[in-house]
C-alpha cells in the first residue's frame, strides 16, 4: 500500500517543505493540483520538488486537454521524466476546476480516449496524427506512467483501458470503492489488459487524531468536491449504477459550490451542509487505528494508494502518518 499526499500549489516554501517532509517520513507519491485560476502553476512546482527530493514520485492531479494541449502535456511529462528518471507521472482527467472556473465544460469522455492514446504514443516517441498532420515529440522515447482520474462508470472504464492508474474520487465506503474498482477491472479486461496491471488510487480526506471532531472537520472537503462530480454523473448518466452509499451524498440539499471562494477547502461555507456521516463516507478519519483498519479493509479490496489531501503545512500530520500508519502498515 502507498500511502500518497497531495498538495496546492500556494505559498512555495510551505509547499516545498511539505513535499520534502512526506519523503522523509515514508509518503510514496506527491501529487499537485493543476488549476491555473486558483493556485500557481504546477509544473514549476513539480519541476523544483523533484530537484529537492530525491525518491518520492510527482504527478499532477489532475491536468487536462482543454486548457493544456495534449501535445503540451506530453511533452513537459516527459521532459521532467528525462530528467528525473521513474519519478513522473502525468496525470490526466476530463477537467474540474481548471476549465469550471472560465465557464467551459468537461472534455467528453470518447475524446478523452483518444488523448490518452495519443499521450502514451507521444512519449513513446511514436507518431500519432493530429488533424491533417502526422506529429511526434521528435526527442522522447521513454514511457511516461498515466494516471487517469475518474468517477462515473464510463470514465472508471476508460482508465482501466488505458491508464496505470486510476485515481478513484467516490469516498471511501467500501460498497462505492467496490463498485468503482469494479467498473475499472472491467474496463481492462475489455481492453485484453489484465486487471492487476492498473494501479487504484483512492483520492480521499485522511486526518489521523484522536480528536474525531477534529479529524472530521479536517476532512470535509472531500465529500464536497466529490458532490460535484457525482451530481454530473446522476444528471448525464442514466444507467450509472451507483450504489445508495454514493447517491445520498447528492440526495441532499447543498448550497452553490464556490470555486473561488472554497474549492478543497474544509471551512468553506459550501460544506456547512454536510452530516458527520456523510463526511465520514468520503475520509479517512479519526484514531491511528480505526484509520489503520479503514487503510486495510480498503486495500483488501484493491486499493494500491491512499492519496491524502491537502497537506500544504500539515507538519504534524505529516509525521503522525508517517509512525502511526506509514511504519506499522509497512511492518506487516
Amino acid at each position: 500500500m502507498i500511502i500518497g499526499a497531495q498538495f496546492l500549489c500556494e505559498d512555495f516554501p510551505t509547499y516545498l517543505e511539505s513535499v520534502k517532509l512526506a519523503e522523509k517520513n515514508g509518503y510514496g507519491r506527491a501529487w499537485v493540483v493543476d488549476s491555473q485560476m486558483l493556485w500557481e502553476d504546477a509544473y514549476v512546482y513539480m519541476a523544483c520538488a523533484l530537484n529537492e527530493t530525491e525518491s518520492i514520485k510527482l504527478g499532477t492531479a489532475v491536468s487536462n486537454p482543454i486548457t493544456r494541449h495534449y501535445t503540451v502535456c506530453a511533452s513537459a511529462a516527459a521532459t521532467l521524466a528525462r530528467m528525473h528518471p521513474g519519478r513522473m507521472i502525468l496525470g490526466l482527467g476530463r477537467g474540474d476546476s481548471a476549465i469550471r472556473t472560465l465557464g467551459y465544460k468537461q472534455l467528453a469522455t470518447a475524446k478523452m480516449e483518444h488523448v490518452l492514446k495519443k499521450v502514451r504514443a507521444l512519449t513513446l516517441g511514436e507518431k500519432v496524427q493530429e488533424n491533417d498532420a502526422e506529429i511526434c515529440l521528435r526527442w522522447a522515447h521513454d514511457e511516461v506512467p498515466i494516471m487517469y482520474a475518474a468517477t462515473g462508470p464510463r470514465n472508471l472504464r476508460l482508465g482501466g483501458a488505458l491508464a496505470d492508474i486510476v485515481m478513484l474520487q467516490v469516498g471511501t465506503h467500501p460498497s462505492a470503492v467496490r463498485w468503482a474498482i469494479e467498473h475499472v477491472h472491467a474496463g481492462a479486461r475489455e481492453a485484453g489488459r489484465d486487471p492487476a496491471e492498473v494501479n487504484i488510487s483512492l483520492l480521499c480526506g485522511m486526518w489521523v487524531s484522536d480528536d474525531q471532531r477534529e479529524a472530521l472537520d479536517k476532512t470535509r472537503w472531500s465529500a464536497a468536491c466529490a458532490a460535484n462530480h457525482l451530481d454530473d454523473v446522476s444528471r448525464r448518466v442514466a444507467d450509472h449504477g451507483m450504489p445508495e452509499e454514493l447517491t445520498r451524498l447528492i440526495a441532499v440539499r447543498r448550497d452553490h459550490y464556490d470555486y473561488y471562494d472554497g474549492h478543497l477547502d474544509s471551512d468553506a461555507e459550501h460544506t456547512e451542509y454536510l452530516t458527520d456521516e456523510l463526511i465520514a463516507d468520503y475520509a479517512i478519519a479519526g484514531t491511528a487505528e480505526h484509520c489503520r483498519n479503514a487503510i486495510r479493509e480498503l486495500q483488501a479490496l484493491g486499493v494500491g494508494e491512499i492519496s491524502s489531501a491537502y497537506l500544504n503545512g500539515a507538519y504534524d500530520q505529516i509525521k503522525r502518518v508517517g509512525d502511526e500508519i506509514i511504519k506499522p502498515l509497512a511492518a506487516e
